[in-house]
């Protein structure tokens, strides 16, 4: 039997493979959509072509030559239960120490990119947002708009206004807001 899967979704089963590949092509060319695939005139391009035989098992267990230790190549993310902290370690070395799992996910692929060179931490400069703290009230903070405020639609960074309704975005982050005690 021949299925066919697609983004963990079956879309049936077939004995003859020229069958399967027909309907492989014509879902891909309907977007996966059973309304398109009904009305679909696409050809079979498969069906009088000779096609390569499939073994019907695999052969179980690893294939011989190729030994794959994800941990010696990949290094792992641990968490340190004294100190509370997040760790990535490649061998017997321990780098870095992080408050979540996605930062230490992040630096690993950085030094993943980088062949395990350390320096490329050094180099990459990051900007950490503590979401628990609290705020000072009278401090002013940095603030970039990802969204405009008045018709929220997508803004490029530090955008001075908006290109759909042509909001002045500069303007309103100078802006003071004053609440009057009344």
């Amino acid at each position: 039997m021949y299925r066919i899967k697609y983004n963990n979704k079956d879309y049936g089963e077939f004995t003859k493979l020229s069958d399967a590949l027909y309907e492989r092509d014509a879902l891909f060319y309907c977007n996966f959509d059973y309304d398109l695939l009904v009305e679909c005139d696409l050809e079979n391009k498969y069906e009088n072509k000779v096609l390569p035989p499939f073994p019907e098992k695999r052969s179980k267990g690893r294939i011989r030559g190729i030994k794959v230790n994800k941990k010696e190549r990949e290094g792992e993310i641990l968490f340190d239960h004294k100190k509370r902290v997040f760790y990535i370690q490649k061998g017997d070395k321990k780098i870095g120490q992080y408050a979540s799992m996605t930062e230490a996910f992040y630096y690993k692929k950085i030094l993943m990119e980088n062949n395990w060179d350390e320096n490329a931490l050094r180099s990459k400069i990051t900007l950490r947002i503590n979401m628990n703290r609290k705020l000072d009230l009278n401090k002013e903070y940095k603030v970039e708009l990802i969204y405009c405020p008045n018709c929220r639609s997508k803004l490029k960074i530090n955008q001075e206004e908006c290109p759909s309704c042509g909001f002045n975005i500069k303007e309103y982050l100078t802006q003071k807001k004053v609440i009057n005690e009344e």
